[in-house]
């Protein structure tokens, strides 16, 4: 097996654990990312307490008429009852009778808003609470998804180490730091396969001698323009 090779399918391995290491990168940032979850839960929390606070000021203008209808029948229950006799009395309660209704018209009025405005409320929380079950349905899809991806890559990964060390084992040290000061250099391509008679890599048509050259199984070559190994096949 010539040496060109071997570092040719060094950098096959390399180019697929680099690929691999990416991805896995992606994947963790994807588990990460809950953000349309979390959007949707802090809308339904701001929702709740609006729902909250409409119940309790429901429940105050349902206190407030209730009480005023108490007020308004002690009122009248005075005013009907026979004791008081005295014409101004009967008259200063015909009055404030007259001033509780009026009253309590208001305090209807103040019930059908609250009313209104918590039928609104519960109306937004059901649609909050709609989205945000959606939403944590939809995130637990994904992230089962990518799981069971990011799983695989793990696989892969180990797979690809193993045979990454069963490779570098037969490469000498000299023509191993060549490649991998190469990769550093180029961008993680520190090797090249020659076809139709060009460097892959850079596009560079390759002279009759270069090419003669790398077709040798015994020898590095490397490509004038960009430096990198060559490999004929």
């Amino acid at each position: 097996m010539s040496q060109p090779f071997k570092l040719y399918r060094l950098q096959q391995l390399d180019s697929q654990l680099d690929k691999i290491s990416q991805r896995l990168n992606e994947v963790e940032a994807e588990l990460q990312d809950d953000k349309d979850f979390q959007i949707a839960s802090k809308r339904a929390e701001s929702v709740d307490r609006t729902l909250q606070e409409k119940k309790k000021e429901l429940k105050r203008a349902e206190e407030n008429l209730q009480s005023q209808r108490s007020k308004i029948e002690q009122t009248v229950s005075t005013l009907y009852s026979g004791k008081v006799k005295n014409p101004k009395e009967l008259q200063d309660l015909e009055n404030e009778s007259a001033a509780l209704n009026r009253y309590r018209a208001v305090l209807e009025d103040r019930l059908l808003e609250a009313m209104m405005a918590e039928e609104e409320a519960r109306e937004l929380f059901r649609d909050a609470n709609h989205d945000q079950n959606e939403q944590s349905t939809i995130l637990n899809l994904s992230q089962n998804k990518l799981k069971k991806e990011k799983k695989g890559l793990q696989a892969d990964l180990e797979i690809n180490k193993e045979e990454r060390a069963a490779a570098v084992g037969s490469i000498p040290e000299k023509d191993l730091a060549l490649y991998e000061q190469l990769r550093i250099q180029r961008r993680g391509i520190a090797v090249s396969k020659v076809t139709n008679k060009a460097c892959s890599a850079c596009g560079t048509t390759l002279s009759a001698t270069l090419l003669h050259a790398a077709r040798n199984p015994n020898q590095i070559t490397r490509c004038e323009t960009c430096s990198r190994i060559l490999y004929a096949g």
